[in-house]
């Protein structure tokens, strides 16, 4: 309460401090009303801590302040079972490097199966939503990898010190993939259900390493995509394609899965982390996203009003 009266005095000053201060009226009222959404949501938080003793650790999700709010009531009244369930719906180790880490032990198969089935959405270019699709033939190529770890047959992220394709080991300009260090890939617009509420998709599919020039994934590359990649031209230069030209190279069920008015671009990918420990999936055009679950309300407000 303290702090809502001393903003309304601000508010109600503003004409008499400075000609310089009135600026900042006009997002007063907007900051105002997040400072009363606040203290509501403090207060229902006070209210639940006097009625219960189990409040979740600090690992509730980052949804929204009014749902974090809810899961913590309702988690507090729940058994020791329904903490547990949680917990296991806890999905920051999607997301947080230390929490990934201590989760899938180097088992990046895993890693990367999980963030297909979550639907997880890649903050590309600050902001551009995608969600990971993995094709089918993909994800049982990582499935066997992941149930039969070993160090030496996970998918590769290189370090920080590689923050560009060109920068790996063996790096040549062709269409080569090998499922591990180089991955098939397409940016997907126009997606009419694609999480993260951009329309985009980033799939990443299986590519032949003894053949580079054979098409093996019916949702993959086409032969025509093979023979003609050169993905580290400007996209502006490059051959965009529509469903029916998927259809017609081959991919039957383009339109069935990301809708009729979608088009795409194939690009080769890999992955690499930057000093953070974030993992990052990179085109080798240069253009990147890390693994995100977008902005909360109060963010996006915050961007609008300050350009964070």
């Amino acid at each position: 309460p303290l702090l809502t009266i001393h903003a309304i005095f601000f508010y109600s000053q503003l004409d008499s401090i400075t000609s310089e201060a009135t600026m900042f009226k006009p997002v007063v009222p907007v900051i105002l009303s997040l400072v009363l959404a606040s203290i509501s949501a403090a207060s229902a938080f006070q209210l639940s801590t006097r009625n219960h003793s189990a409040i979740p650790s600090t690992t509730t999700p980052r949804a929204s302040g009014r749902n974090n709010i809810i899961a913590m009531a309702s988690s507090a009244t729940s058994t020791s079972t329904g903490t547990e369930n949680v917990k296991e719906n806890n999905k920051n180790y999607l997301y947080i490097p230390s929490e990934r880490d201590a989760h899938y032990q180097g088992n990046i198969a895993r890693y990367l199966l999980d963030l297909h089935e979550e639907k997880a959405t890649f903050d590309f270019c600050g902001g551009m939503m995608f969600q990971l699709v993995l094709t089918d033939k993909l994800q049982s190529h990582l499935q066997k990898l992941a149930n039969d770890f070993q160090q030496g047959n996970q998918p590769k992220i290189h370090p920080s010190a590689m923050p560009r394709m060109s920068n790996i080991p063996n790096y040549d300009r062709s269409a080569h993939a090998d499922n591990l260090t180089l991955f098939h890939g397409r940016e997907i617009r126009k997606v009419p259900n694609a999480n993260g509420g951009t329309g985009f998709v980033l799939q990443l599919s299986y590519a032949d390493d003894t053949n580079p020039s054979k098409a093996v994934d019916p949702q993959g590359w086409s032969a025509r995509e093979i023979s003609g990649y050169d993905g580290w031209r400007h996209d502006a230069n490059r051959q965009w394609r529509r469903a029916a030209t998927y259809k017609e190279e081959g991919f039957e069920t383009f339109d069935e899965e990301f809708g009729p008015e979608a088009f795409g671009l194939n690009h080769r990918f890999y992955l690499h982390y930057d000093n953070g420990g974030r993992m990052w999936l990179s085109a080798e055009d240069g253009c990147e996203g890390t693994p995100s679950q977008g902005r909360n309300l109060v963010g996006k407000l915050g961007g609008l009003l300050f350009g964070i």
